[in-house]
């Protein structure tokens, strides 16, 4: 995985691309990693701090990054996907402090015509601080036109 940046995975560009790293990925698992700090600046807190509910996105975004290396093991470009929602999104903290190392994990559950669902927590350490089910759509291109217009 070392050879493969986060950049080549995502849609996304700074500010908005949130992920330092990809960690693993392995089927219908996929792991990244953070460390919070100036990438995050449009979302800290004055204290420097990354509000918990920005973990929604970082999930998202290891969702985005499992999509892109499946996409890489077809030889297909990178694809933009919509984050439809979220269930039962539980964080143990109210915020990420700043310098702290996040890992990001997801599973994909269920998957079938573009809709998929995904198990996702983050983890500080070993323990397991927020966690979450999502859902998404990989819409093709010709969706993607008609839904941007």
């Amino acid at each position: 995985m070392n050879d493969i940046t986060i950049a080549e995975l995502l849609p996304h560009q700074a500010p908005m691309l949130l992920l330092d790293k990809l960690l693993d990925y392995q089927g219908s698992r996929v792991r990244c990693e953070t460390r919070v700090g100036a990438r995050h600046e449009l979302l800290l807190d004055e204290q420097g701090r990354l509000p918990a509910w920005v973990g929604l996105e970082l999930m998202a975004q290891t969702i985005a990054a499992w999509a892109g290396m499946r996409g890489r093991e077809r030889g297909e470009p990178v694809r933009i996907g919509m984050l439809l929602g979220s269930r039962q999104y539980q964080s143990q903290v109210p915020s990420f402090e700043a310098g702290e190392r996040l890992v990001i994990e997801a599973e994909c559950l269920l998957e079938d015509g573009g809709m998929a669902s995904f198990e996702c927590r983050i983890l500080r350490g070993d323990l397991p601080c927020a966690e979450a089910r999502l859902s998404t759509y990989l819409p093709s291109d010709e969706e993607l036109s008609t839904l941007l217009g």
